[in-house]
């Protein structure tokens, strides 16, 4: 299965595109459509075509990940969902989260809660409920469950 394109609108409207490298609100230098890794240096720029190859790169890496993950078919919208959730979270996370156990009990409805409990982030230790965060759980939810999205 690949993402599809509400993975990609997704993943593209929280990301949002910058071509010049920054920190991220966990001080992680990021660049594109919130590319990380060691090949991100800061500072530095890149094109709009690298960002979007380094996208498809990141977003098939992780179709690898999640399919690996897991144990029954999803439908397209609860995969661009998970996708999207994977993306932002990590493969680690993702593997050791309630939502993946859930998802493959066929328990649906509270694989999809699950999204919601994503929304903080850690600053000097202690986490931080990030608005940003709270939008992104909520629209990954709502293609999770009904297909569409609403921002």
């Amino acid at each position: 299965m690949l993402a599809g394109p509400d993975a990609y609108r997704l993943i593209k409207h929280f990301e949002s595109l910058r071509l010049t490298s920054y920190l991220d609100p966990k001080g992680v230098v990021t660049v594109g459509y919130g590319h990380t890794g060691d090949d991100v240096h800061h500072p530095s720029i890149i094109t709009r075509e690298e960002a979007e190859r380094l996208l498809n790169e990141d977003v098939h890496y992780f179709e690898t990940k999640l399919l690996r993950m897991l144990k029954r078919d999803p439908t397209q919208n609860q995969f661009d969902a998970m996708i999207s959730w994977i993306f932002n979270i990590g493969e680690d996370r993702a593997g050791k989260s309630t939502l993946i156990k859930f998802y493959n009990l066929g328990q649906d409805n509270e694989a999809s809660t699950e999204f919601l409990r994503w929304s903080n982030i850690t600053i000097k230790g202690k986490p931080v409920r990030y608005r940003g965060l709270v939008n992104r759980r909520q629209a990954e939810r709502e293609l999770f469950l009904t297909g569409k999205m609403s921002f």
